[in-house]
């Protein structure tokens, strides 16, 4: 297949190994003339490391996202929360209905901002949304280190979103499937939102307590950084808790406390953009849950406060 990726991080860098390594011709769409130079340095190559082995994955192609006119027919969008809509709005008049948009976004909300604005008055590309459980962190521009997500069952879910413009294309969808390193699989919506549910209170409980303690993800197992995560996570489970009728507050907090433990090596997204002098995911996060709690008339103090500590921590460092 031919795919385009829209941004170039820890994430996009991975999957784009991951499908050229399987001879897919895949399509790096840069944000500036600068990250396509930056790639050019690199020899055109992405190092991808991974249980002790390193590779150097060549023949990815990188161009200007604004300055590309290929049509686009599968695109796997990785750009950061905050950054969706502007990177996807640079691209959207070279898709179609009949494109398909892949989200490998963290946290809620990037796809019906999208729909609101980019495609409020045309119809929509085929979506599909993905929640992804690979940690995988940036070493450096196109140098990527995979720490976990590899043997794990369903590291990657994928389901059509209920707004797609057409019936699901099932090109994509399948071709991520099929390679064994992805581990992903496919569910229907329903099943699908259980699990971004869960993913969303484990990225708003680790993200933001790691970040400000400044440690990887097995920090936060530390007795202290517990009780702060316990009252974070009360707050949203009792936003989620009807969407979520075979768990309770202690099993989903063993859920959080057992991916910390797996992904301990790792630094979470969150922190990594704090030290590459980036703005955060925080909004998409903890930000979601304090929207919904205002709608909802349920109170997320611990919620806000973590958002004003990341907030804080970007505009200091």
């Amino acid at each position: 297949m031919t795919i385009h990726i829209l941004g170039a991080g820890a994430i996009g860098c991975h999957v784009a190994s991951v499908l050229r390594k399987y001879n897919h011709k895949v399509t790096l769409l840069l944000r500036s003339s600068l990250r396509v130079e930056e790639f050019n340095k690199h020899h055109n190559r992405i190092t991808y490391r991974s249980r002790g082995n390193i590779e150097h994955i060549s023949g990815v192609e990188a161009v200007k996202a604004k300055e590309s006119t290929e049509r686009i027919t599968s695109l796997v969008v990785t750009t950061k929360s905050q950054h969706t809509l502007e990177a996807v709005s640079s691209v959207a008049s070279q898709l179609s209905p009949s494109s398909t948009v892949l989200f490998l976004q963290n946290g809620m909300g990037v796809v019906d901002e999208l729909l609101d604005s980019v495609w409020r008055a045309t119809p929509p590309p085929s979506i599909i949304v993905g929640i992804n459980r690979h940690a995988v962190e940036r070493l450096a521009p196109y140098d990527i280190q995979h720490h976990s997500g590899y043997d794990a069952p369903e590291s990657l879910v994928l389901a059509q979103h209920p707004a797609s413009g057409k019936p699901l294309d099932q090109n994509l969808a399948q071709t991520i499937v099929g390679i064994p390193e992805f581990r992903a699989t496919l569910l229907p919506w329903e099943q699908a939102y259980v699990k971004m549910i869960k993913k969303l209170l484990i990225n708003s409980t680790i993200n933001p307590v790691a970040t400000i303690l400044g440690c990887k993800n097995g920090g936060v197992l530390h007795p202290h950084a517990q009780t702060i995560m316990q009252s974070i996570c009360e707050e949203a489970f009792e936003l989620f808790k009807d969407d979520l009728p075979d768990e309770t507050l202690d099993s989903i907090m063993k859920m959080i406390l057992e991916m910390a433990y797996e992904a301990k090596e790792n630094t979470c997204s969150t922190l990594q953009d704090i030290k590459n002098n980036r703005l955060t995911e925080i909004d998409y996060f903890n930000g979601y849950i304090c929207k919904l709690g205002k709608q909802r008339g349920i109170s997320t103090k611990m919620n806000e406060a973590m958002i004003n500590l990341v907030h804080a921590k970007e505009d200091l460092f």
